[in-house]
């Protein structure tokens, strides 16, 4: 019989386990010794099934039920569909201290020395999460939807190196396949929409999300030759521009009238008016590809280059106008495609998008990617075809398949079942997300939703790729109909349930209105009490002057030598001589 090796791991987390089993315990004998209902609001009641789903699983069940019983209106078999809710759909965000804390503010505290063995055992397991990773574990998709993706993105995804990777590749393609369709709708809310998609994957430094540009390969086919059509164009103008000038004078010519800049990708750096422009003379279609988020950050900064407002129209299709300087014509953009892939730091995010209630936080897809302390084979496979060329490859065949396409319009639409399952998945996520992280996210889950749309359009027409199905069948309105797929509404709703736990991600790291409430007030009493200190300072003062004007007025030795310090760079304070300050005069 072959001998067990003992692994004091598994011991340590058996007690673990063992004693947060009885700390719970000892809290639900304490609700149920006061008979206080603490489930009484829906978001506590949803958060007690998260937090004890994170700790006890399963067990945790029979503790949900004894303390849902104290609400008037505990129904044993919904308590339990909840609770198997909460198994399904887990949250990482909640932990089992979120179940202490709700107890406590209703006034019930157990006993010192369990809940001193209950921090002991999270800190515990605090330290050693943080010995093995210092990143953030982010949750994947492509290993669950693999299997049932379209060849195209099969292809894709073989060239993968990690899960993560998969995603990203994923994510990637299909926001650049999103602004080459602009053909292909369908009807969401009563709107017609197109599968235009917003992506900003972000990551530290080194991360891997530089392979996001592998994708660009995707689309380039199509963009050179609408460079090329331009080119061609722009020489035809040009010898009619001659002919026009040597004809003028007899009053035989007309003026011809300058072909317009046809493109497919637009320059992130770029001023709102070339934006604009550049979309209107490419019948609003165009994709953004930057791989650095402050480079659209800093045009949005600049007097010439916010188009921010443009951004936030074009995910809706709403109609965007401005005003060419050239020749003061006002131009309409009637029905923008407009699709955009960006990346870049946690840092870059926020100065791209400031605040969570910033329009433009909800309409994109937010993919955080973790940084993996593993080095992989920088040679790997080093005799086959780079990423670049693979990926160069399948742009040229998905440029071919565009072809196949045409211009005809093609009509997209889910299947009864599916919108059933769509509408039953988002009733029930915004409930759940709004109760946990409040309103301010609601605007996020419902975009999601067109978003899950945009993702089983794109992936239904990509499979038409597999069928051969050319020309599809027609309508009664004579349009061609395109009909979703039930693996690719899984694919989508796969990735969204993802998603949405990475845009919480994001939610939760950008400030609020609260939190900026707080900060201001608090950095206006700082320049409040600065004042005060200043004022109570002589024209000219040492160092250990002002420290005894800071214990005058109970001010810590530490909180006066910043004060002085950020009097000095304010220019409010001359510091002549080490240790001698002066007053301006």
């Amino acid at each position: 019989m072959k001998k067990a090796i003992f692994n004091p791991d598994d011991w340590n987390a058996a007690v673990a386990s063992s004693a947060r089993h009885t700390d719970v315990e000892a809290l639900v004998s304490a609700v149920e010794a006061s008979g206080i209902d603490i489930t009484a609001a829906y978001s506590d009641w949803l958060a007690i099934g998260f937090a004890l789903v994170s700790e006890l699983g399963e067990e945790g069940r029979s503790f949900f039920h004894r303390l849902s019983r104290f609400y008037p209106g505990y129904d044993m078999a919904e308590a339990d569909r909840q609770y198997t809710a909460c198994l399904r759909d887990g949250s990482r965000e909640i932990s089992i201290a979120t179940l202490f804390h709700i107890a406590e503010t209703h006034g019930i505290v157990i006993p010192v020395s369990s809940r001193k063995r209950c921090e002991e055992v999270e800190e515990d397991e605090e330290n050693e999460e943080a010995g093995r990773s210092k990143s953030v574990k982010t949750d994947t998709f492509s290993q669950a939807v693999g299997g049932q993706l379209p060849d195209i993105l099969k292809r894709i995804v073989a060239d993968a190196v990690s899960a993560v990777d998969a995603d990203l590749l994923i994510l990637g393609s299909l926001t650049v396949f999103s602004a080459c369709l602009p053909n292909v709708y369908g009807v969401y809310d009563r709107r017609e929409v197109f599968s235009n998609l917003f992506l900003y994957v972000t990551a530290s430094a080194s991360a891997g999300k530089g392979r996001l540009s592998l994708c660009r390969h995707l689309a380039a086919p199509l963009h050179r030759e609408l460079r090329e059509q331009y080119r061609k164009s722009m020489e035809r103008y040009k010898q009619e521009q001659l002919q026009y000038v040597m004809n003028k004078k007899k009053g035989e010519a007309s003026e011809p009238e300058e072909p317009p800049f046809l493109t497919l990708f637009i320059p992130a750096n770029s001023t709102a008016t070339v934006v604009y422009q550049t979309l209107s003379q490419n019948n609003g279609v165009g994709l953004l590809f930057e791989t650095e988020g402050d480079t659209l950050a800093n045009a949005f900064n600049s007097d010439l280059g916010n188009y921010s407002d443009g951004f936030r129209k074009a995910f809706h299709h709403e109609m965007i106008s401005y005003l060419r300087k050239k020749d003061r014509e006002y131009v309409e953009i009637t029905k923008p495609k407009f699709s955009a892939i960006l990346s870049g730091t946690p840092e870059q995010v926020f100065n791209l998008i400031p605040s969570a209630e910033n329009g433009l936080f909800s309409r994109f897809i937010f993919y955080v990617m973790p940084t993996e302390i593993v080095w992989h084979d920088m040679f790997d496979a080093s005799e086959g075809p780079t990423a670049d060329e693979l990926f160069k490859e399948i742009g040229r065949d998905f440029y071919q398949f565009h072809k196949l396409l045409g211009a005809q319009p093609i009509r997209f639409t889910l299947q009864q079942e599916q919108q059933r399952r769509f509408n039953a998945f988002f009733s029930k996520a915004q409930a759940e997300y709004a109760a946990l992280f409040g309103n301010d996210i609601i605007a996020s889950v419902r975009r999601l939703g067109l978003i899950l749309f945009r993702f089983a359009m794109i992936l239904t027409v990509l499979r038409q790729m597999d069928e051969g199905a050319f020309p599809l069948a027609l309508d009664d309105g004579k349009e061609a109909l395109l009909v979703c797929t039930d693996a690719d509404f899984d694919t989508a709703l796969a990735m969204v349930k993802v998603l949405l736990q990475h845009t919480v991600r994001v939610f939760q790291a950008l400030p609020r209105r609260a939190e900026r409430r707080f900060r201001q007030d608090r950095r206006q009493r700082t320049e409040s009490f600065m004042q005060t200190f200043l004022a109570a300072l002589p024209d000219a003062f040492s160092r250990s002057g002002y420290l005894q004007t800071a214990a005058d007025m109970g001010i810590s030795e530490k909180t006066a030598e910043r004060y002085i310090a950020e009097l000095c760079r304010s220019g409010m304070l001359e510091h002549p001589a080490s240790g001698q300050y002066v007053k301006p005069s």
